[in-house]
């Protein structure tokens, strides 16, 4: 297997393990000075902006909590040319307030070192941020 190959499997892996729930297994493959950036602005979706690995647990766990059953992956598209790999997939679930939570999404990812060192991620933010950012009554 070639070095595109190689990476585009790590990355798949991260996002196979965040599907089935398994955080220690998906952070494992995140290199410790990680850049972790979702589009849209913060004052308008809490969840936007440039997060170290640290950080991404924060926001992993305010999408848990705002999807207590998880986040399903179906996975629909995934390139890879050198340290670069594109995924595209759309995700779902239903949130604790009973809205269903159904984006697609597209993650740009650099892999140095066989570990995910970037990530710039693509999604609609009006839609996670009504769904996942809603409190519930």
């Amino acid at each position: 297997m070639d070095a595109s190959q190689q990476n585009k499997a790590l990355v798949l892996a991260f996002y196979s393990d965040l599907s089935a729930g398994n955080l220690p297994g998906a952070l494992g493959r995140l290199d410790e000075n990680l850049e972790y950036r979702i589009g849209g602005h913060p004052a308008e979706f809490p969840l936007a902006g440039v997060h170290s690995k640290s950080e991404l647990i924060d926001v992993l766990g305010a999408i848990g909590a705002a999807v207590p059953d998880g986040v399903q992956v179906e996975i629909f598209s995934a390139i890879a040319e050198g340290s670069q790999v594109v995924v595209e997939f759309i995700a779902r679930g239903v949130s604790a307030t009973g809205k269903t939570y159904e984006n697609r999404v597209a993650f740009s990812c650099e892999v140095a070192d066989g570990k995910i060192r970037k990530v710039r991620e693509y999604l609609d933010t009006l839609h996670a941020n009504t769904v996942l950012m809603e409190k519930s009554a």
